[in-house]
């Protein structure tokens, strides 16, 4: 395909997934990318494939989502995508710089932690979670620590963000014993470490965290079966 015709069928995809997400049920997450050695398809791996980058670009319109990947990323020049959304070469350009300066301004207040450190870190979660350990869970969270669970109204999943160490943690323990997963893994997600939870033989969630200072800020857990099937 052409690079016009890929960016104009990135901004039509990106339109179309905006509304989809506009009548989602409960909190939307990006879909588990798995980037790891055992991936069955080479996939690039950089900062734009990260949940945190993700979640980043999911706050930009379709025109500035499009003209900043599509250039910052994948190097299509300004004549092309231009023309997705009927503007100038200037304008696509300013689309691009607007939506730059924003990932910028928000990648600064989510500073991320090294692989080493994120590895420590959901190592002594894991233990501390299967354990039904609830102050080993609370010492790893941050005291404003948020909870993210994606289950897009087809698997059981919290619809409100939950908030604060202790009520995050409670939360945490309690999910476990009701649903007792089988096994849980550490997989390489967007580039990042991650865990990968199995029940019943099969994949039940994947969950992401950021990290500052050695705490965990914000977890999110996609639970959604539509997104783990590539898992």
């Amino acid at each position: 395909m052409a690079g016009g015709g890929a960016a104009r069928r990135s901004y039509d995809i990106l339109k179309s997934a905006r509304f989809r997400r506009e009548t989602y049920v409960g909190p939307w997450l990006p879909g588990p990318l798995l980037t790891g050695p055992d991936t069955s398809q080479p996939v690039l791996v950089d900062e734009s494939v990260s949940s945190a980058m993700l979640l980043i670009m999911e706050e930009l319109s379709p025109p500035k989502r499009v003209a900043f990947v599509l250039h910052d990323v994948f190097g299509l020049e300004f004549d092309k995508i231009a023309k997705v959304p009927d503007i100038s070469v200037p304008g696509a350009r300013q689309l691009a710089s607007r939506a730059r300066r924003r990932v910028a301004k928000a990648k600064q207040s989510m500073p991320q932690a090294s692989k080493a450190e994120r590895a420590g870190v959901l190592t002594v979660f894991r233990a501390a979670y299967e354990a039904g350990d609830l102050a080993g869970l609370v010492r790893l969270l941050h005291p404003d620590a948020v909870f993210v669970t994606d289950g897009g109204g087809k698997a059981f999943a919290a619809r409100k963000l939950i908030h604060g160490d202790e009520r995050v943690a409670e939360v945490m323990v309690r999910v476990g014993h009701q649903w007792h997963p089988d096994r849980i893994d550490f997989a390489e997600v967007g580039g990042e470490f991650a865990l990968v939870f199995y029940r019943e033989g099969r994949v039940h969630s994947v969950d992401t965290v950021q990290i500052t200072e050695g705490l965990i800020t914000a977890y999110r857990r996609v639970i959604n079966p539509d997104k783990l099937v590539c898992v």
